[in-house]
């Protein structure tokens, strides 16, 4: 930035207010790109064949339905918990600590559930990917 346009003259303050739009100024790099001698590298295609499509079909189905059962266990894990705290209302008036047994069986009962779902569809979704490899490289 030049030292004229840090401090701008009072013409060009006067122009402003007065509404009049200050030219516009071009900026540019004074670095000059050189010019490109080869081709840029791609890397090279690989075709897939019908059978290597057929497996990843079959791996994409695999993991949703790993999903959707990971999915349905937890929600029904969630809905017994939940009927389960309305349906005994004696573990709101128990306490441990000052703390209701309920909120007990949230905090150190259910989050390490939800840990380990996330553990086991890890090790499920290793298994099937495993599994996939082993197919694609028989080939």
């Amino acid at each position: 930035m030049t030292p004229e346009a840090a401090h701008p003259s009072p013409e060009a303050a006067d122009a402003r207010r007065a509404g009049a739009r200050p030219p516009r100024e071009r900026v540019t790099s004074v670095d000059v790109a050189a010019p490109r001698t080869e081709p840029i590298a791609r890397p090279a295609r690989w075709e897939v064949d019908e059978a290597e499509a057929l497996f990843t079909r079959t791996l994409m189905r695999a993991h949703g339905r790993l999903a959707l059962l990971c999915l349905l266990t937890f929600a029904v894990a969630l809905l017994v918990v939940t009927v389960g705290m309305s349906a005994l209302p004696q573990l709101q008036a128990m306490t441990i600590g000052g703390v209701p047994v309920s909120w007990l069986v949230h905090a150190y009962g259910f989050y390490p559930l939800m840990i380990g779902w996330a553990v086991a569809y890890a090790v499920a979704s290793r298994r099937l990917e495993r599994r996939f490899r082993q197919l694609v490289e028989h080939e």
